[in-house]
């Protein structure tokens, strides 16, 4: 009996690691209304960005940076807008199989609208994407 309980204990000990190494960080994009009522964004030149981020899981078994694979992509669009307003956001998710294992893409795409000189009404520090940090609404 003592062996049967230890083998459960091991059992669920085992595929809890296991369960647990698959869960990536979520990524945030903000405010649904973070910018509602803002004058400070030129919503006539906007642009389109992009950015790409992979990982490869080997075997099917072992994850090589597919957790953060989200992420990257989404700190690599927001070095594209540059501190510019970022909406429309577009998420692709795609894999190709290899011989060895899979390779998982992410693809985000964007909307970037620069800020002109005028006053969005919100005081406080902004982050690298433009989110405001504190302040007053």
């Amino acid at each position: 009996m003592k062996a049967i309980n230890r083998f459960a204990i091991v059992g669920i000990a085992a595929v809890s690691l296991l369960l647990a190494a698959c869960s990536g960080a979520p990524i945030k994009t903000g405010e649904a209304n973070q910018y509602a009522g803002a004058t400070n964004i030129d919503t006539y030149r906007g642009r389109n960005i992009s950015a790409t981020a992979s990982g490869f899981q080997l075997l099917l078994f072992i994850p090589i940076s597919v957790n953060s694979r989200h992420e990257r992509a989404w700190k690599a669009l927001l070095a594209q807008a540059g501190g510019d307003y970022v909406t429309n956001i577009k998420i692709n998710e795609s894999w190709t199989y290899g011989f060895v294992g899979t390779v998982y893409r992410t693809t985000l795409e964007a909307t970037a609208y620069p800020r002109t000189g005028g006053s969005s009404g919100r005081s406080g520090k902004t982050d690298g994407a433009g989110y405001y940090i504190g302040g007053q609404e």
